[in-house]
């Protein structure tokens, strides 16, 4: 091998290791955890998997012979694993800012710096999406293939639009958003949102911690009963894919995030090995369980603390100081993957129809191995088009006072513009004034001459 091929590679290779720093997500407040974009990265590769498997199911042959209606199939239907993970993730995260915070969860100082995050961080590339999304459909008149979300209520795309942009649509009419079907979970991270400021200062009103314990049970407990009574209605709103059944998640990240100090405190005085098998073994227990819709009512009441159970190990793991499953985490492109998970999220199920429908057309009857293959390169492709999403779109929303930095480049392009005119006559003035002296020099002489004397 050449040396100049050795320099390529390693130039190459110092890229890719500086690449990941480079474009670390920002954040508000506090010091980056990349470990806990390392649990993002887990969350967005069990809602990858889940549904790169759904769509394996509805457009290869194939994969239904050899695995519908399986149990492995069951076990294999990870997004719903993965998206309760995030609710755990964003319960355990605003948790924090609550305690770091220096003002009461209800002061106006609080309420505004929070709900100023949520707005300004997590809006922007959500509407842009869904936007280019609709106007997309809108021009062509595009319908994806073999999708169950599309043809629901509303029938009017427009009116579907503003249901997904107020974060009502399931509310509303009970279904999926129609431009953005995944966007069922961001209207329950924002109903959540809502309520959890109250949440942080029932907490903090609460004095000792057999209350705080008391008050951890109880909460459990009604969300588990939730989850076994299945409520679809609650009067006028549907509530099958509301906060109502998903509460429980986001509660576990705040109870981890109040009892962090004893619980790191607990995992730092065990070996290190042990609190890599926790983590990998809390990991491997959700997966291990079958997915909500492949379970009876009534044994929701062991699988969910099961899973509860699973997720706490998790997070515990990655407390301790010395983990190799923290160490996991925390890498360099497992957190940077993480840290995007946002934007990946944006676009993972459209990449994914896409690659799917196309190679269904291509090779409609691939065998297994070949749907895996497609299915790998599919994820390769939703990362590569989430993270460029993340580069162009969503980290330019991470800057703080964003908002005042574009208000401010306008301000100076309309200023430039609105001074442009004067720009274009100023020569013109420069040259009269020239021009003047050189029609009056015969009268410059005499001037000089009456001044001197």
């Amino acid at each position: 091998m050449s040396a100049a091929v050795l320099e390529l590679a390693a130039a190459t290779h110092g890229w890719l290791a500086r690449l990941p720093s480079r474009f670390q997500r920002k954040i508000s407040q506090g010091a980056y955890r990349p470990e806990v974009d390392g649990l993002r990265f887990f969350a967005i590769a069990f809602v990858i998997l889940g549904h790169s498997l759904e769509r394996a199911a509805r457009f290869f042959a194939s994969y239904r012979d050899a695995l519908a209606g399986t149990a492995l199939e069951a076990h294999l239907q990870l997004a719903p694993l993965g998206v309760n993970l995030f609710f755990a993730i964003s319960g355990f995260i605003l948790a924090n800012q609550a305690i770091k915070a220096s003002s009461s969860p209800l002061s106006g100082g609080f309420l505004k710096a929070y709900f100023g995050r949520r707005v300004m961080r997590i809006e922007p590339p959500y509407i842009i999406l869904l936007v280019a999304t609709w106007a997309f459909v809108s021009l062509t008149g595009y319908v994806p293939d073999g999708v169950r979300r599309f043809d629901v209520q509303p029938a009017s795309l427009n009116v579907s639009l503003l249901g997904s942009l107020f974060y009502l649509h399931d509310l509303v009419w009970g279904t999926f958003p129609r431009l953005f079907p995944p966007g069922w979970s961001l209207e329950v991270e924002v109903q959540f949102y809502i309520l959890a400021p109250l949440l942080f200062w029932l907490w903090t009103r609460l004095a000792g911690a057999r209350a705080r314990a008391a008050m951890a049970v109880a909460f459990f407990a009604g969300g588990v009963a939730l989850s076994i009574l299945d409520p679809k209605t609650l009067g006028p709103a549907h509530v099958e894919f509301s906060l109502l059944h998903s509460f429980n998640f986001f509660w576990l990240g705040i109870v981890l995030a109040y009892a962090r100090a004893p619980l790191a405190a607990w995992i730092a005085a065990r070996p290190a090995a042990f609190a890599t098998a926790l983590g990998w073994l809390g990991l491997g227990l959700c997966a291990m369980l079958p997915a909500p819709q492949d379970v009876a009512q009534a044994s929701e009441a062991v699988r969910l603390p099961l899973v509860y159970l699973g997720l706490a190990a998790v997070f515990v793991s990655t407390f301790a100081p010395r983990s190799g499953f923290r160490a996991f985490c925390a890498s360099p492109w497992i957190s940077l993957i993480g840290g995007a998970c946002y934007s990946i999220y944006l676009v993972h199920l459209q990449v994914t129809q896409v690659v799917a429908s196309l190679a269904a057309r291509l090779a409609p009857n691939a065998p297994l191995v070949g749907v895996a293959a497609i299915f790998i390169v599919s994820a390769a492709l939703v990362v590569a088009v989430g993270l460029t999403y993340y580069v162009f779109v969503e980290r330019r929303f991470m800057t703080r006072n964003w908002h005042l930095l574009v208000w401010a480049w306008a301000k100076r392009a309309v200023g430039a513009e609105a001074a442009a005119p004067l720009a274009e006559g100023r020569p013109r003035l420069i040259a009269s004034r020239d021009e003047a002296p050189k029609a009056a020099a015969p009268r410059a002489e005499p001037r000089r001459s009456v001044g001197g004397g």
